[in-house]
């Protein structure tokens, strides 16, 4: 994705956001939002299709969002302006103004094997000290992992893997 399109993708993100007065109504349109996309993405060809004239793409999100006038209308919008393309990271960047309204922190966790309940709780709260959030993290496995955990909390990367432990120690060892 080039500058312009993130900038825009802010934007989008920024003024649906707007459209919520409280923290709870933002985490709801933002789950609203997430919905349809989900809905749209097996006929995300053909609403990016050129041969397709605007107004029957507008027509046919009219007739399948027709009980979210106001997403809808959104949508439309993207459409009119050719940036339906960027609805997935419209839908994250909105998921991402929501938690921020409500002090929350997303994470994602990797480790070499499946985390127990307890440790997935217990990483969770160790983060939500560190970074003074609620921090609502997915745990997913990586193979390629020797042990230890990799974790995206926001834009920081905290390495703690056993490949990131050696490759310090390596440093370490030939300054």
């Amino acid at each position: 994705m080039n500058s312009s399109q993130r900038i825009a993708v802010q934007r989008y993100a920024a003024a649906y956001d707007a459209l919520s007065q409280t923290a709870e109504q933002a985490a709801a349109r933002a789950r609203q939002l997430t919905t349809v996309a989900q809905a749209l993405a097996p006929v995300e060809d053909l609403l990016n299709a050129p041969e397709i004239a605007l107004l029957q793409k507008k027509q046919a999100v009219q007739a399948a969002l027709n009980e979210e006038p106001q997403i809808a209308s959104f949508v439309q919008v993207l459409l009119e302006a050719k940036r339906y393309t960027l609805l997935p990271a419209i839908v994250q960047q909105v998921q991402t103004l929501a938690d921020l309204r409500q002090g929350i922190m997303r994470a994602r966790v990797f480790s070499a094997q499946e985390l127990t309940a307890d440790q997935q709780t217990h990483t969770e709260q160790a983060l939500s000290s560190r970074y003074g959030k609620t921090v609502k993290a997915s745990f997913r496995t990586d193979k390629t992992l020797l042990g230890g955990l990799k974790i995206w909390c926001g834009t920081e990367l905290i390495d703690g893997s056993l490949q990131g432990q050696l490759v310090r120690l390596q440093e370490e060892l030939t300054k």
